[in-house]
C-alpha cells in the first residue's frame, strides 16, 4: 500500500491518504516531473503502458511521478529516473515547483531536467516504448501526450528563459 501526502492549494499537507484514493477523489498530491534531454536537446519521451492510473497508454514528457508520504521532490525525482529508465546518479537541475489541475488531476510537481544519452532499463510495468523527440515533433503531436507533461515542457521552456 503506497501513502501519499495530501496537500492544499499552497503546497502545504494538510493528510496523507492511499494512493488508490487520491486518485478516485482526485486529491491534490506532489509528484517530480524530470525532462530527459539528449545533447541535441531532444526529450526522450515514453508511452505510458496501458496499466497506469493516469492517461493510460498516452504519451509522457517527463519521468516521474507520484512523491511518497514524507519524500522530498528531488529524492523522489531521483527514485523515479531509477525506477522507470533505469537512470543513476546523474546531475539534476531544478526548476521550482508549478501546479497543474485538470480532468482527474491536480498536482503540485517539482520540475526538473538532466542530460543522458547511456542506456535504459525500462519498467515494465509502468514504460511500454521510448523515443527522442524535439519540442517541435512534441508539439505537432501534443494531443497524443498526458497534459501534465505538456505543463512541465512550457514551465520548463519559460523557466529556463527567465
Amino acid at each position: 500500500m503506497e501513502w501519499v501526502d495530501v496537500v492544499d492549494e499552497q503546497d502545504r499537507v494538510i493528510g496523507v491518504a492511499e494512493r488508490a484514493r487520491v486518485r478516485r477523489e482526485n486529491l491534490r498530491h506532489r509528484a517530480s516531473y524530470i525532462l530527459v534531454l539528449d545533447d541535441e536537446g531532444r526529450i526522450l519521451v515514453q508511452r505510458r503502458t496501458l496499466g497506469k492510473d493516469f492517461c493510460p497508454g498516452m504519451l509522457d514528457a517527463c519521468a516521474g511521478g507520484v512523491v511518497t508520504q514524507g519524500e522530498v521532490m528531488e529524492p523522489s525525482a531521483r527514485r523515479e529516473l531509477a525506477e522507470e529508465l533505469g537512470i543513476f546518479d546523474v546531475p539534476l537541475q531544478s526548476f521550482g515547483t508549478f501546479y497543474a489541475e485538470g480532468e482527474g488531476y491536480r498536482v503540485w510537481g517539482g520540475l526538473f531536467s538532466c542530460r543522458y544519452q547511456g542506456p535504459l532499463q525500462l519498467q515494465a510495468e509502468e514504460v511500454s516504448e521510448v523515443h527522442w523527440m524535439s519540442l517541435v515533433e512534441i508539439a505537432e503531436r501534443a494531443a497524443e501526450f498526458t497534459p501534465d507533461s505538456l505543463l512541465a515542457i512550457s514551465t520548463w521552456q519559460a523557466r529556463q528563459l527567465g
